[in-house]
């Protein structure tokens, strides 16, 4: 590992620290994200570059609930933008905290203010980081880690994911 990735991967877990503790539950999540990126990049059009920028939104996408639970991800939003994210230049801290703004409730909207003063290929990437948060975030929706793998296979017209739970019961999760 690179001293900049060390120290990218420090500010980020600092800053994770500080507004959610432990941070169990962004970690399992960042777990499943990267390994549905893995089976869907592709086909849903994302550069291998927006797997990193998604691990991070991952591991801070609660984080606004230490300001508000009912609107934690507006707040995730804002704590994600305004901190000092060194490595990162602007776009890849919007992509970041637009990612992790819309892992609950709607999808960023493509004709937001954040949004528009972005590329149309980088309103692509954030609306399918989004959607990968967003399933990895309720495949650890009891926040107790009982997702231990997935699979992801396709078929016409459907992305099929495969559970492995271990044995868990897995309810809230499925």
């Amino acid at each position: 590992m690179c001293d900049d990735t060390a120290k990218t991967n420090s500010t980020f877990g600092a800053l994770a620290t500080r507004f959610a503790g432990s941070n169990d539950h962004g970690k399992q999540v960042a777990r499943l994200a990267l390994m549905l990126f893995d089976a869907t990049a592709p086909v849903l059009g994302l550069p291998r570059s927006s797997r990193e920028l998604l691990e991070f939104g991952a591991l801070l996408h609660d984080i606004g609930h230490a300001i508000d639970h009912d609107r934690h991800n507006r707040h995730s939003y804002y704590l994600i933008k305004n901190a000092e994210l060194f490595g990162f230049d602007a776009d890849e801290i919007e992509v970041i905290a637009q990612a992790a703004r819309g892992h609950r409730k709607q999808a960023p909207k493509l004709d937001s203010p954040d949004l528009k003063s972005l590329s149309p290929a980088k309103r692509r990437v954030i609306r399918g980081l989004a959607a990968i948060l967003r399933v990895a975030d309720a495949l650890d929706r009891s926040h107790f880690g009982v997702v231990k793998n997935i699979e992801v296979r396709y078929s016409p017209g459907r992305l099929i994911v495969e559970v492995d739970s271990k044995r868990e019961k897995a309810d809230l999760e499925l």
